[in-house]
C-alpha cells in the first residue's frame, strides 16, 4: 500500500476504488479540476483570438503580395501601353511593337538576310578516326572576324578529334563550330562561323599553319557554301537608288607626326579584307608613312593614308565600296604591335551596298519602337497601332487586384448593426489596419507623385474613370469602380498621358510661370537622376547668374546645389532630390526660379508602398504580427503555469482524498466489527 501511494504521488495517477467509503472521489476530483480550469480556458480563448488576428494578417499579406505581382507586370510603359505590329507578309517578316511605336504603316522590302560564313572541306577522309597530319604534330591557325585562333594538333590527331579541338579551344569561344559530315562518299570537315554579318569570315592563316596540315585544310581546300553577309532592307522607299559606301577605319596617334616611328619593337599588323588575310611586318624603323605604304603594298591598292592633323597623326584605312569589303583588324596574337590593336581604330563609315544593312535578322533601330524579325526575302507592310482592348484588360486587372485587398480589409474591419445590436469584425478598430487602409486610399485618390495640375492632362485615377464607391450600404462601398467608357475616352484622347499615370518611371518635366501661365521651363532642362537616391516628386529650382555668365549660386528643393559649369546637381543629406542634375540654358545675368517634376506612375507608387507594408522585417504587417506573437507567447506562459498549478492541485486533491478514503475504510471496518460483536452478544 505504501509503495502504491508513493508511486501515485510521483505519477499523480492515484485512483480510488470506492471500497473504503463507497464515495466516488475520482469524479469529485475531476469536477473540482474542471472548475479550476476556467482560467485556463479563458486564456486559451484569448490566445485563439490573437491567433485569428495574426492569421488575418497573413491572409492580407498574401493578397497584398498577389497585388504586387500583378502591378509588377504593368509598371513600365512597354508593359502597360500595349501596341500591335502587324505584318502583311509573315513569311518574310514578323514584328513586335513597344510603347514608343507610333501608329503608322511602313513598307519594308527585304533584299537579303544576314548570314554566317560556312565552308565544306573538299578533302574526303575514309573515317572520322583517320589521322589528319601524316604523323606530324603542328599548329592550325585561322581567323574568325577580328579574332585569331590557333589549335595544337598531335601526330595522332584524328578528323573527329580535330573538330573537337577547334570547338573546345579557349580562344575560339564559339566563334566557329567544326563538325564532321558524311556525304555518302566519305567524311568531310565542315566549318561554320557563328556570327552573322559581313566581315565575320573564316580565313585560314596559312602562314601560321604547319605545312603538314595545309594539304588537307588550307583555304583552297574549303568550298565556301555561304558567305557571311548583312541583312539588306529598303524601308518606306529608301534608298531610292542605292549607293554603295566604303569601310573607313581611323586611328589617331596624339603628338606624333608621319615621320615618327610606329613601334618600339618589331611586330606584325594583321587584318582581314574582302575574305583575305593580310600580314604586315612592322619594324622599329618604320614610320607612320612607311606603315601606310606597307599596307598598300599588301592589299595592292591605296587603302592606307598617314596624315598630319593638328599635331597628331591620323592613320586611315579605306576599303572599296560594297558590303563585302569590310576591314577587320585582327587582335592579339594576330596583331602584335600594341599601338595597332583593334581598339585603336574607330569606324568612321561602314561598308554597305547602299541599303539599310544590319549584321542580324532581328532589327529594332530602323522603325522607332518596332522590332522586325526577318525570315526571308520579300516585301511586307507593317502596321502599328494601339491595342485598346489589351490596355483596358490591364487596367481591369489593376482594379480587381486592388479590390481584393480593399475587400479583405473591409471584411476584417466591418461594423455590423442589427437593430440596437452593434458588432465588430475580427480587426475592427485595429490601428494597423486603419493605417494600411488609409495609405492605400491616399495613393488611389491623390494625384500621382510628381504630376502637375498645370502641365499634365491626366493626374489621378479619377481622371481615367477609376473612382472609389462612397455610397454607404452599397455592396462595393469603399472599393474601386471602373468606368470603362471614361477610360476608353481618356485612352483615345491621350494614350501617352494615360500610360504615364500608371507606369511613369522617373518621367521628367520642368515648369516656370510666364505671365501667370505655366509652361515648360526655358531656363533649365532635366539632365539625369539617380534611381534609388533621387525620389520622385516636385522640387523647386533657384539659381543666379553673374555678370560674367557664370552660375554664382543654385539650390534644388531648398538645399544648396553643386555647380559644375552649366550643370547644377542636388546635394544634401535628407534632400529627396539628391542626385538630380539639371542643365542650365539661360545664362543671362539675373536670378531664375522654377520647378522640376520627376513622375512616378500609380503602379510603382503602390508597389513601393506594398513593399514597405509587407517587408519581412520592418513592414507594418510583420511588426503587428511580431507584437501579436509576443502577446501569444505571454499567454502560452500563463497557460503553462496554469497547467502546472492544476497538475499539482489534482495531485494534492487525490492525495488528500486517498487518505480520507483510507480513514473512512478503517472506520468502516471498525463499524463492521462492532456490529458483528453486538450481533454476537444478542444471540447469546
Amino acid at each position: 500500500m505504501a509503495d502504491d501511494l508513493t508511486s501515485s504521488l510521483v505519477s499523480g495517477a492515484i485512483r480510488f476504488t470506492g471500497l473504503g467509503s463507497g464515495t466516488d472521489f475520482d469524479s469529485m476530483v475531476t469536477k473540482l479540476i474542471e472548475v479550476e480550469q476556467t482560467r485556463t480556458k479563458r486564456l486559451e480563448y484569448w490566445r485563439a483570438g490573437w491567433e485569428a488576428k495574426s492569421e488575418a494578417f497573413d491572409s492580407l499579406s498574401s493578397n497584398m503580395l498577389s497585388l504586387n505581382a500583378s502591378l509588377d507586370s504593368m509598371n513600365t510603359t512597354d508593359e502597360f501601353l500595349i501596341k500591335n505590329a502587324v505584318s502583311s507578309n509573315t513569311i518574310a517578316v514578323t514584328a513586335t511593337a513597344g510603347s514608343s511605336a507610333e501608329e503608322s504603316t511602313h513598307q519594308v522590302d527585304i533584299l537579303s538576310l544576314a548570314t554566317n560564313d560556312m565552308h565544306m572541306g573538299s578533302v574526303i577522309f575514309s573515317s572520322p578516326d583517320e589521322i589528319i597530319s601524316g604523323g606530324a604534330a603542328g599548329i592550325y591557325a585561322f581567323t574568325a572576324g577580328s579574332r585569331q585562333i590557333s589549335v595544337n594538333v598531335t601526330s595522332t590527331t584524328t578528323l573527329a578529334q580535330f573538330a573537337s579541338l577547334i570547338n573546345s579551344d579557349a580562344d575560339n569561344r564559339n566563334y566557329v563550330r567544326a563538325s564532321v559530315v558524311n556525304d555518302g562518299s566519305g567524311y568531310r570537315l565542315q566549318i561554320r562561323g557563328m556570327d552573322l554579318g559581313a566581315g565575320n569570315d573564316f580565313i585560314v592563316d596559312e602562314a601560321a599553319t604547319s605545312a603538314d596540315l595545309l594539304p588537307n585544310f588550307s583555304q583552297s581546300q574549303f568550298l565556301e557554301t555561304q558567305n557571311a553577309a548583312n541583312a539588306k532592307l529598303r524601308v518606306d522607299g529608301f534608298p531610292l537608288t542605292p549607293s554603295a559606301t566604303t569601310d573607313i577605319l581611323r586611328a589617331t596617334f596624339t603628338g606624333k607626326t608621319t615621320a615618327d616611328t610606329v613601334a618600339t619593337a618589331d611586330g606584325t599588323f594583321k587584318f582581314a579584307y574582302d575574305g583575305a588575310l593580310h600580314s604586315v611586318a612592322v619594324t622599329t624603323a618604320d614610320t607612320y608613312a612607311t606603315l601606310a605604304g606597307k599596307i598598300n603594298t599588301a592589299v595592292g591598292f591605296n587603302m592606307a593614308t598617314a596624315t598630319d592633323v593638328s599635331g597628331n597623326v591620323e592613320l586611315t584605312l579605306t576599303g572599296a565600296a560594297g558590303s563585302d569589303n569590310q576591314i577587320s583588324i585582327i587582335n592579339s596574337p594576330g596583331t602584335t604591335v600594341g599601338e595597332l590593336q583593334p581598339g585603336a581604330f574607330t569606324q568612321i563609315q561602314g561598308a554597305t551596298d547602299g541599303y539599310f544593312e544590319r549584321s542580324t535578322n532581328s532589327i529594332s533601330d530602323i522603325i522607332s519602337g518596332v522590332t522586325m524579325n526577318l525570315a526571308s526575302i520579300g516585301s511586307s507592310t507593317i502596321t502599328t497601332s494601339l491595342d485598346p482592348e489589351a490596355v483596358t484588360a490591364k487596367v481591369q486587372t489593376f482594379v480587381e487586384a486592388v479590390n481584393l485587398v480593399l475587400q479583405e480589409i473591409k471584411d476584417q474591419t466591418q461594423v455590423t448593426s442589427v437593430g440596437e445590436n452593434v458588432s465588430g469584425s475580427l480587426l475592427t478598430g485595429n490601428y494597423g489596419m486603419q493605417m494600411i487602409q488609409q495609405k492605400l486610399k491616399n495613393i488611389l485618390a491623390e494625384k500621382g507623385v510628381g504630376f502637375d495640375y498645370d502641365l499634365d492632362s491626366i493626374v489621378s485615377l479619377g481622371s481615367v474613370g477609376i473612382t472609389t464607391d462612397t455610397s454607404q450600404g452599397s455592396p462595393t462601398f469603399g472599393l474601386l469602380l471602373f468606368d470603362s467608357g471614361a477610360f476608353t475616352a481618356a485612352l483615345n484622347t491621350d494614350p501617352d498621358a494615360v500610360a504615364r499615370l500608371f507606369s511613369a518611371d522617373y518621367y521628367p518635366s520642368t515648369k516656370e510661370m510666364v505671365d501667370g501661365v505655366a509652361v515648360e521651363s526655358s531656363n533649365f532642362n532635366f539632365e539625369s537622376a539617380i534611381k534609388g537616391v533621387t525620389q520622385a516628386g516636385e522640387y523647386s529650382v533657384n539659381y543666379t547668374v553673374g555678370a560674367s555668365g557664370d552660375i554664382t549660386s543654385a539650390s534644388i528643393n531648398g538645399y544648396p546645389a553643386s555647380i559644375d559649369g552649366t550643370k547644377i546637381v542636388a546635394q544634401g543629406d535628407g534632400n529627396a532630390a539628391r542626385g538630380l542634375s539639371l542643365e542650365i540654358i539661360n545664362l543671362t545675368a539675373g536670378s531664375y526660379s522654377g520647378t522640376v517634376q520627376i513622375k512616378s506612375g500609380k503602379t510603382q507608387e503602390l508597389i513601393d508602398e506594398l513593399k514597405r507594408l509587407t517587408d519581412a522585417t520592418t513592414g507594418t504587417l510583420e511588426v503587428l504580427k511580431d507584437n501579436y506573437q509576443d502577446i501569444m507567447d505571454s499567454i502560452d506562459n500563463k497557460i503553462a503555469y496554469e497547467e502546472r498549478r492544476l497538475a499539482l492541485l489534482e495531485k494534492n486533491l487525490r492525495l488528500r482524498f486517498a487518505k480520507l478514503e483510507a480513514v473512512l475504510g478503517t472506520y468502516n471496518n471498525i463499524s463492521t466489527q462492532i456490529s458483528s460483536q453486538i450481533s454476537s452478544l444478542s444471540s447469546k
